[in-house]
């Protein structure tokens, strides 16, 4: 199962355009064992009260269970048990607990969606990915201090952001690199299944329960094309375009030896200074 999806991740690395179209199988009884094994019994337990321990008992047959659920369509996530965690600041930071079999099927997930969007992160983005955290953002923004021209750093942070995910965004944005219903199904009845608050049901409209072991992955996606694709891809080439249009004006107004018109002055900076041409994307949201 970890060569498929090390297959799938190359795949998606060595070409970016590339839309897949069947992952839903890879989701079967060899996968959820493994799963299983990752789970940590120490968590606390979904609404269902069933542990780690319990689920093994029988594990085979609830795993058959499972699968037989997820090939007839019919598995649908538990509510997840809303629990008030105390943050330094004197509010409280909303936690999702999930029921057990609700942890495998998103630990799936999770597996299938990181192979897929993982390989096309942009390097600055630091948060819930492998292999990274704070020490190597730490050190990227010493590089970036120390080596680059810097006259601000921006310190900013998105409020509410796990509890205001827009849902539809975020299948779009999946089905823009995976286009098997299976998997897209199985994430909108995640993202849907509502929370127990105080015994009392709640929908849930928008975000993504923190607590969920997919949670971390979705937000990456989301960030990815929101953000970091929009102002990498869009507003910066965007910037250096009108950067370039000003400086062609300013150069023929100036100049009392040549104009130029906008292929030779294109030349002429190709030419002279090692600077990449300016281009305008469109953008995800036409």
């Amino acid at each position: 199962m970890e060569t498929k999806l090390a297959r799938i991740s190359q795949l998606s690395k060595e070409n970016p355009d590339m839309v897949f179209t069947s992952l839903g199988h890879l989701i079967n009884k060899e996968m959820l064992q493994s799963c299983h094994l990752q789970m940590d019994g120490e968590k606390a337990v979904g609404i269902d009260g069933v542990t780690k321990e319990e689920y093994s008992r029988n594990l085979d047959e609830n795993i058959e269970n499972l699968v037989e659920r997820l090939k007839k369509k019919s598995y649908k996530s538990k509510p997840a048990r809303l629990v008030e965690i105390p943050k330094d600041n004197g509010k409280t930071r909303p936690l999702s607990i999930y029921c057990y079999e609700d942890k495998l099927v998103p630990e799936a997930l999770r597996r299938i969606l990181e192979a897929v969007f993982e390989p096309l992160f942009y390097d600055e983005m630091m948060g819930f990915r492998p292999n990274r955290g704070c020490h190597r953002a730490i050190r990227k923004l010493n590089t970036m201090l120390e080596r680059k021209p810097t006259s601000y750093v921006l310190d900013a942070d998105v409020k509410g952001f796990f509890q205001h995910l827009d849902h539809e965004w975020i299948i779009r944005f999946i089905e823009s690199k995976i286009k098997d219903p299976n998997i897209t199904r199985l994430v909108r009845r995640m993202l849907k299944a509502g929370i127990m608050n105080d015994y009392q049901f709640e929908a849930t409209e928008e975000g993504s329960g923190q607590g969920s072991v997919c949670s971390p992955v979705i937000s990456c996606i989301y960030m990815h094309y929101v953000l970091v694709w929009w102002f990498k891809e869009v507003i910066t080439p965007a910037f250096r375009y009108n950067v370039m249009k000003s400086l062609f004006y300013w150069l023929n107004r100036r100049s009392q030896k040549k104009s130029y018109n906008w292929v030779e002055f294109l030349n002429m900076i190709d030419n002279s200074y090692p600077l990449v041409r300016a281009k305008i994307y469109v953008s995800v949201y036409d």
